[in-house]
């Protein structure tokens, strides 16, 4: 069966001396795998439209009882030079991507995912600032897979954040100081702006929310409470995190 969609490449590995491996996140399927016979020599069906980052239109072969599908042509949508040409912007990116790789479930649509994708790659290759730019896809990624943290109230009294409060990733939440056991894994304190401006990452439109300026304190407790969630999730941490944090060690 033929069919054509709108995609973004999240991932390709070389397969034997002419072929590739290519992992996308389609508008209408989600994430998906597919075989690109002699993608690397043959130009004018794929040229550059099967590179990371690139928004693209996939035509697809597809047989029934086939783990993968078979990539017989890419259309570039849009190209994303400054990413690639950047070396903080690609390992933003990079860490973007193999989110999605690994938490997306396959072959389940998710379209608001897509577009969330497609406007972040964007913004971020326009010049947007890197790391913010990351912490909203992670936030509204998670929500939309139903991996949303609850931060407005404390998981055991309810009580809500007017201080500082301690997030567990393991129960997906934040205890107040009264309530969270003196012993277990090391605390990450997370602050009512914190909780405040998380909220608003959630709710407002996303070219409004990148005008706002959080402080790096606000932005460095997230990063701490979402690092202990996506590990949670998944068990093990992001492999292209560290190399961000190489890059950007701030």
């Amino acid at each position: 069966m033929k069919s054509r969609t709108e995609a973004v490449i999240i991932g390709s590995t070389n397969l034997g001396e002419a072929d590739k491996i290519v992992t996308f996140f389609s508008l209408n399927r989600g994430k998906l795998r597919g075989v690109a016979k002699n993608a690397r020599k043959s130009f004018r069906r794929f040229g550059a439209g099967l590179e990371p980052f690139t928004h693209c239109r996939l035509n697809l072969y597809e047989r029934e009882h086939q783990e993968l599908l078979r990539v017989e042509q890419s259309e570039i949508v849009t190209q994303l030079f400054s990413i690639a040409c950047d070396l903080e912007r690609m390992a933003t990116g990079s860490a973007i991507l193999e989110l999605v790789r690994e938490i997306s479930p396959e072959g389940e649509g998710h379209p608001e995912v897509f577009h969330l994708l497609v406007h972040v790659l964007r913004l971020l290759d326009a010049g947007g600032d890197p790391l913010f730019l990351r912490r909203i896809f992670e936030i509204r990624f998670l929500s939309l897979l139903g991996y949303q943290p609850k931060l407005d109230r404390c998981l055991s009294c309810g009580c809500e954040p007017e201080r500082k409060m301690i997030f567990d990733g393991s129960k997906g939440g934040v205890f107040c100081p009264a309530c969270m056991a003196a012993e277990g894994e090391p605390r990450v304190l997370i602050s009512p702006g914190a909780v405040g401006f998380y909220y608003q990452a959630l709710r407002m439109d996303l070219d409004k929310l990148t005008r706002l300026k959080p402080s790096a304190e606000i932005l460095r407790e997230l990063d701490q409470a979402f690092s202990h969630h996506t590990l949670h999730i998944l068990g093990k941490r992001l492999k292209s995190v560290g190399f961000l944090q190489s890059v950007c060690p701030g």
